[in-house]
């Protein structure tokens, strides 16, 4: 696993999931939870503070987008 450290003044778990998974849809800040036991309860309304050091899973992918059809297609 790669660690990431949380710059100065903290940082939200979204945009954490941006910068080092490129995106923070598809199940991408639940992964970095799920790699992270602990970090939602530090993590206060989804900023996590300063200095904190942060396992990144490398082994993360999307969750599949959902596919529909439309009634008239």
């Amino acid at each position: 696993m790669t660690t990431y450290t949380v710059a100065y003044g903290g940082e939200r778990l979204d945009r954490i999931a941006r910068k080092t998974l490129q995106t923070e849809q598809q199940g991408a800040v639940d992964a970095i939870l799920q790699a992270n036991p602990g970090l939602a309860a530090v993590a206060f309304s989804g900023v996590v503070d300063a200095d904190t050091v942060i396992q990144i899973p490398e082994n993360f992918a999307p969750a599949p987008a959902e596919t529909f059809t439309l009634a008239w297609e």
